[in-house]
Formats: C-alpha cells, sequence, structure tokens
C-alpha cells in the first residue's frame, strides 16, 4: 500500500485570502467582508498601503462604525451628487424643506464651499481642513459690493470681504451635510461639529417711531402701493406675505385677511450657455403652520382695501394687457410684484420721508412694538404675529418704546421716592 500523503496545515482562516496585485493597472487589491455577507474591495498603490486599509476597515466593523476604507468619493461629489440632488430633493418632495431653501444651500454650497474644500475626499476632512477654509472665507471679498453711488457719496467703498453671519452661515450649511453624510454612513462623524463657527453680532431691529412711521406712511400716500405698506403695519405682515394675498382671501364684509401663500424669487437652474441662473417668482406655502391664519382687519385697513380695489379696477380698464392672477397687490399689468422692486421703493419713501433708511421688514416689527405699548398682551401679539413660540414674540420682535420706557423710569422713580421716605423719616426721627 501506497503511504498516505499528509495534507498541509492550513495557514489562513476563511475569508482571510492575501492581497493581490492586479496585472491590469499594477494596484494591489484586498478584500474585507462586511456583516451582511458581502465583499468590500480596498485599493492601495502598495501590499503596504492595501493592508493597513483592510485593518482600518475590520477595526471600523468591529467598532460598529460606517467602513470608510477605500472610499474617494470628494465633499464636492457627495454635496453636488448626493447631497443636493437626492437627500434635500427628497426632503422637498416630502414637505421638510422649502424650494427656497434648497434653493439656499445650493448657492453657498457652489460659491463658498465646493471652490475651497471640493477635492478633499470626503473621509480625509479634518478639523484642520475646516479651520484653514473658516480663516479663508473670512477673508474672501463679497459679492455684493456696490458698484453704484448712493445718494451724497463722492466714490464707492472699498470692496467688502464676506460678513461674519456669511461665513456662519457657509459653516451652517456644510454641518447639515456632514451630519447627513453621517446618517447615511459615508463618515464616521462630523468634523464641523469639532470647530466653532464665528460668532454673529446681531443687530436688533429699527426700532421706528410713531412719528417715522406717521412721516413714512404720509410720504407713501400717493403711492399706488400706499395699502400695501399700511396693511404690512396694521397686519404684521411679511414681505412675501402681503405680495402673494389673493382678493379671493379677503372678506371685507367681514373683515378679515385669510393668510396661505407668499410670493419669493427662486434663482433657478444654473444656464449652461450663460453660467447664471435665471431666477422666478413663485407662490410658496407660508413659513410654518402657525403663519396660516385669518385675521381681522381694522377698520382703516378695511377703508384703505376698498379704495386699493377699486383703483385697481379701474387700472385694469385702462391697462393695454392685464394678467388677472388675483392677487391684491400687482404690477400695472396685474402680475405679481418682484420683492427687490418693493424693497427698491420703500428706500425711496424713506428718503422721501426723511427717515433714516430702514427694511420693509421693520414694519412688522412696529407693528408688535406698538400694540405692546398700547398694552395689548404678549400672547394676543404672539397670535398677530403669528409665531409658534412666544419667546420669539417677547425676545426679537417687540422692542419697547421710548414713552414705555420713560413710563418705567417714571414707576420706579416712585418707588424709590416712597422707599427711600422710610429712610429720611428715620434721619429726622434720630
Amino acid at each position: 500500500m501506497s503511504e498516505k500523503v499528509a495534507s498541509k496545515p492550513r495557514t489562513r482562516g476563511n475569508r482571510e485570502g492575501a492581497p493581490y496585485q492586479r496585472k491590469s493597472d499594477g494596484k494591489w487589491v484586498a478584500t474585507v467582508y462586511l456583516p451582511n455577507g458581502k465583499r468590500k474591495p480596498v485599493y492601495g498603490n502598495s501590499r503596504t498601503e492595501v493592508v493597513g486599509k483592510k485593518k482600518k476597515a475590520e477595526r471600523e466593523i468591529e467598532d460598529n462604525l460606517p467602513v470608510t476604507a477605500g472610499r474617494t468619493d470628494t465633499v464636492g461629489q457627495y454635496l453636488m451628487r448626493v447631497w443636493l440632488p437626492v437627500t434635500l430633493a427628497q426632503r422637498v418632495k416630502a414637505g421638510k424643506l422649502a424650494d427656497s431653501t434648497l434653493d439656499s444651500y445650493r448657492d453657498m454650497v457652489e460659491k463658498h464651499i465646493v471652490p475651497h474644500l471640493g477635492r478633499v475626499r470626503l473621509v480625509d476632512l479634518g478639523t484642520t481642513h475646516i479651520r484653514s477654509w473658516l480663516l479663508e472665507l473670512a477673508e474672501k471679498p463679497s459679492s455684493h459690493t456696490r458698484r453704484k453711488l448712493r445718494p451724497g457719496e463722492k466714490k464707492l467703498p472699498p470692496p467688502a470681504k464676506l460678513s461674519t453671519r456669511t461665513v456662519a452661515y457657509a459653516h451652517a450649511v456644510l454641518r447639515k451635510a456632514l451630519n447627513d453624510a453621517v446618517d447615511d454612513e459615508s463618515v464616521k462623524r462630523n468634523v464641523c461639529l469639532l470647530v466653532d463657527a464665528p460668532t454673529v453680532d446681531r443687530k436688533p431691529p429699527r426700532e421706528l417711531t410713531k412719528d417715522e412711521v406717521r412721516q413714512l406712511l404720509a410720504a407713501a400716500a400717493d403711492h399706488r402701493l400706499w395699502a400695501y405698506w399700511l396693511l404690512l403695519l396694521a397686519l404684521g405682515l411679511r414681505r412675501g406675505e402681503g405680495l402673494g394675498l389673493r382678493w379671493d382671501d379677503v372678506d371685507l364684509s367681514a373683515g378679515t385677511v385669510r393668510l396661505s401663500l407668499s410670493v419669493q424669487r427662486l434663482r433657478g437652474e444654473l444656464d449652461e450657455k450663460t453660467g447664471k441662473r435665471k431666477g422666478k417668482l413663485v407662490a410658496k406655502g407660508l413659513k410654518t403652520p402657525a403663519s396660516k391664519a385669518t385675521l381681522k382687519l381694522p377698520a382703516f385697513a378695511c377703508v384703505a382695501l376698498r379704495e386699493h380695489r377699486t383703483a385697481q379696477e379701474a387700472e385694469q380698464d385702462t391697462a393695454r394687457i392685464w394678467h388677472d392672477e388675483g392677487l391684491v397687490f400687482t404690477t400695472v399689468i396685474g402680475t405679481a410684484l418682484e420683492p427687490r422692486n418693493v424693497n427698491r421703493v420703500w428706500e425711496e419713501i424713506c428718503q422721501r420721508a426723511e427717515v433714516e433708511r430702514c427694511r420693509v421688514h421693520d414694519l412688522r416689527h412696529a407693528c408688535g412694538s406698538f400694540l405692546f405699548a398700547d398694552g395689548v398682551d404678549l400672547k394676543v401679539i404672539q397670535g398677530v404675529l403669528r409665531h409658534t413660540r412666544l419667546a420669539t414674540t417677547s425676545e426679537i420682535y417687540v422692542h419697547l418704546l421710548d414713552e414705555v420706557k420713560d413710563a418705567a423710569a417714571e414707576s420706579m422713580n416712585g418707588v424709590l421716592v416712597d422707599l427711600t421716605a422710610v429712610k429720611k423719616r428715620r434721619e429726622r426721627a434720630s
């Protein structure tokens, strides 16, 4: 009988194949086995490199972390191919994100994130990258540098740098994107959370006095949109809410207005020929569920709207073209008003009224302040301004007017006089 040849003992366990070199491109390849049974190849330029990547992947699997070894997608690829067109687009479709918010995020990604961090591999992105990026943004010239002189100016100011608010917003957008990358198991951690964004000094809203508002309304009295400015003040409307108001939402007999839409401008898709975005006006749902409400019109505002409707009907009768979209406030041909044009008209009214330049939105702040000064309860003001939280009303929108501050000081003076009277009586008695 022939002798039985002893088999060689196994030197490797299952799934412990040795790395090998591909003949096609000379790359070294190793195989990592995932918990679900699937295989994931990792690549390297040398045997040592690929073995290191395999060990790293196996440690990540043991620690129940996303397997990042071998991933080659860059920050730019993730943002432009996954986050914007898939993750955020799905949220818009689900009604969890506004189109305008997606538009704003896309603009920030294209202008201030991808040009600086786009080539960095997503898995290699570290705190040093983030800090260097924030320093670069702080020195970056702003694209909103003025090219025209304002009244009274002899020369243009030097080009401005990006504001701290813009830099902080860019940091916030990248932080949101990396949060989603962590959820998608594309990265192990969000490095943006480890680097502080610049502190934004939030300027308090402009406090319009009653005299200033009186001057502004007087200067706007002859303008075809006078009722618009009055309504923003009377109901504390946001600019877009007033522009989106339709006659079907107005019941002048009952003296009510139903708010449901807002007019905004979106930048639109990029035109490959011109390299620019052609914007478009859209009517969208309101900011929060609390924003959708039926408000009671003050009698004076009712009269103003009746006069405005009469004037609009006269415009419609004499206009060569009229696009009847049912809007309360329109252009001279019946179409929706451009929000930026409304801002320009408001600046002209401020100049005519000789009132320091302020925003259209400051009329909303003035609504809350005037109601508060008149003794209206904060909870009622919250309902008028349609805030979800009472803290928003009390901390941001309601600003004490000078007469309220004077009254508070006078009241405290009476308290102090009364308290110190005891001290004076004791001094006389001694």
